[in-house]
């Protein structure tokens, strides 16, 4: 069996890959272009991830990272030195919006967690007391 601690640093644990993950997303929304060893430059865009949790059989959550669907989008940008032939460049499919949002919930879980951390625990204290 489980404990109520295993199972809330397991919380944590995914709160935490979850934030990380989305800040790096935001990091690394307008990057698009790499440079060779030659030096010409090559329209290689950030691929997004996403993290997937899943909850365990014996109590708790696990994460796993992955690219995002539909990682990039193409764009006109005639200007730039890696567009195509068309004038168009492809770039990150970041939804800041979104990524703030999951930013945001990682958050929240986290503290929820933390607070069933700290319940344990005063719940630990008091059974202590009475069986002292």
């Amino acid at each position: 069996m489980v404990g109520v601690t295993n199972i809330a640093l397991s919380g944590l644990s995914a709160a935490e890959r979850r934030i990380g993950v989305s800040a790096n997303n935001i990091a690394n929304s307008s990057s698009t272009v790499r440079t060779n060893a030659d030096g010409s430059l090559v329209n290689d865009p950030f691929r997004p991830s996403r993290v997937v949790q899943s909850s365990v059989a014996t109590g708790g959550v696990s994460t796993d990272i992955v690219e995002a669907s539909n990682p990039t989008i193409q764009v006109a940008d005639p200007s730039s030195p890696v567009a195509d032939q068309n004038g168009t460049v492809e770039i990150p499919n970041v939804s800041l919006e979104e990524e703030v949002l999951n930013a945001n919930q990682a958050t929240y879980d986290f503290k929820a967690n933390l607070k069933m951390l700290k319940v344990q625990k005063e719940l630990d204290k008091a059974l202590l007391d009475i069986t002292a």
